[in-house]
């Protein structure tokens, strides 16, 4: 968690009430909304308000180095995220990280019945149940289509700043 002091403040030309001056020694953050400032100070660092929002929803002070004022920024990512289909690399790695912190026992994995068993067991199903059952398999193919299109869209995505980046160091 966060556990340092933070003051939080604005400019004194955008509102009333403002608690730090701007020219403060002290501030080491300033959250910036344009990719260059008139005056910069070195002692602090310039972020965009997306480093704010991912900070709260980490629980803990981000690097800022993602988050640099003018920069491409990493994709948002909700904490009210279902865990069910597609998940993010970004999001996935970030519950990786959160997992080696906790001691929590392994699920023994279940057997698995063969095609023929599972054919037997649905052919002795009562109708009502056999329904639920079509439309749960009917369901889980519709997830897996957009699991499968959101992992395409991505592919593009990393594709196309690839190339970006690509044509930029060169």
């Amino acid at each position: 968690g966060i556990n340092a002091e933070y003051g939080v403040s604005w400019s004194s030309d955008s509102g009333v009430a403002s608690t730090y001056n701007e020219t403060d020694p002290d501030i080491t953050h300033q959250i910036v909304d344009r990719p260059s400032q008139s005056h910069q100070f070195l002692s602090r660092c310039y972020v965009q308000p997306q480093w704010i929002f991912d900070s709260i929803n980490q629980r803990k002070v981000l690097p800022v180095d993602d988050y640099v004022a003018g920069c491409l920024l990493p994709p948002h990512l909700s904490p009210f995220v279902n865990t069910e289909g597609y998940l993010p690399p970004e999001q996935v790695e970030l519950l990786d990280r959160n997992k080696i912190g906790e001691d929590g026992e392994e699920e023994s994995p279940r057997e698995e019945l063969s095609a023929e068993d599972k054919k037997l067991a649905v052919m002795a199903m009562p109708k009502k149940r056999k329904a639920l059952y079509n439309k749960m398999i009917h369901s889980n193919k519709k997830k897996a289509s957009v699991v499968n299109k959101l992992k395409r869209k991505r592919e593009e995505l990393d594709e196309v700043r690839e190339k970006k980046k690509a044509a930029t160091d060169s």
